[in-house]
């Protein structure tokens, strides 16, 4: 299966349609673009939110970007994508074995420099993994509208007392965590801003280990951004409706061991649901890969 490609794109083909294998047996898939000649560069994009390359994004004119520069560009899936409410009884922690998935097999087809790019939840996604595995082949991170965490995200853009609502919610979680009631399912609503659906129903286990604070959960940046010691994009809107800018300023603070750290803001929306919203942060990380990898493509 081969999606069709942008017309007019400087794309060589269509993209190739994948699917691998993590260690433990979960089918992922992902889409390949390749550039006009053959190279050994790969930026892989690690998704956002449940974890799809399709949906409300539009990755081509990322895509294109990309390989008019002579990299090839994969787009990845992880397990939770097309699962209904994907996040109710997600680990967080099942990114690396998600993430280390396309790696490999990024490798298998002979790729010897990968470039991550993480999207939003794929941001934390996308360092945890490096900081788990220190993946040699990794050259470089690129955190593209990214989150501090799930938690953080919201603290930053809520009144204080949706924040006071959400810590009282976060007692009864961890009560029945305590309990032994982990898998036992509870909703909060308005979590989120549209248009990505409000309400968030996860179960009490899962509410803690992807929404709960620092000392809680891994799915952060700023929690892990001081192990990181690549060069290090951080790429955000101005207009950012979902993650709001600070963001972006903390993550780039958090990143005091990276040999060389970049913060650049573009316009455009969090959702990269326009072409020409994704296509500002792809001409982005194509001009910025360009400066930083010290190899041809």
């Amino acid at each position: 299966m081969k999606p069709t490609g942008r017309s007019g794109s400087s794309i060589n083909t269509r993209p190739e349609f994948l699917r691998y294998k993590t260690v433990d047996q979960e089918i992922l898939q992902a889409l390949l673009w390749l550039p006009k000649k053959e190279t050994k560069t790969l930026v892989l994009h690690v998704p956002s939110a449940t974890g799809g390359f399709c949906g409300q994004h539009d990755l081509v004119p990322v895509a294109d970007a990309v390989t008019s520069r002579g990299f090839a560009f994969m787009a990845t899936n992880v397990r939770t994508v097309g699962v209904p409410n994907g996040w109710t009884f997600a680990r967080f922690e099942d990114c690396v074995k998600d993430v280390g998935a396309a790696v490999q097999y990024a490798q298998s087809r002979g790729f010897e420099n990968l470039v991550l790019v993480g999207h939003s939840l794929g941001g934390p996604r996308a360092m945890y993994y490096w900081v788990q595995t220190r993946e040699p082949s990794v050259r470089a991170l690129v955190l593209m509208g990214s989150i501090v965490s799930p938690y953080g995200e919201a603290q930053l853009r809520w009144t204080e007392g949706k924040r006071a609502e959400y810590a009282a919610f976060l007692e009864r979680v961890r009560d029945l965590v305590r309990q032994g009631r982990g898998e036992e399912v509870l909703t909060f609503r308005d979590y989120f801003l549209p248009p990505v659906p409000p309400s968030l129903t996860l179960s009490a286990q899962s509410f803690l280990n992807m929404f709960g604070t620092s000392a809680e959960s891994n799915a952060s940046t700023v929690k892990f951004g001081k192990q990181v010691t690549i060069p290090t994009l951080v790429v955000h809107s101005v207009h950012d409706e979902i993650a709001v800018p600070k963001n972006a300023e903390e993550i780039y603070a958090s990143l005091t061991a990276a040999p060389r750290r970049d913060l650049t803001w573009v316009e455009g929306s969090h959702m990269l649901a326009d072409a020409r919203d994704s296509g500002k942060y792809g001409e982005v990380i194509a001009d910025w890969l360009c400066k930083v990898l010290p190899f041809v493509p």
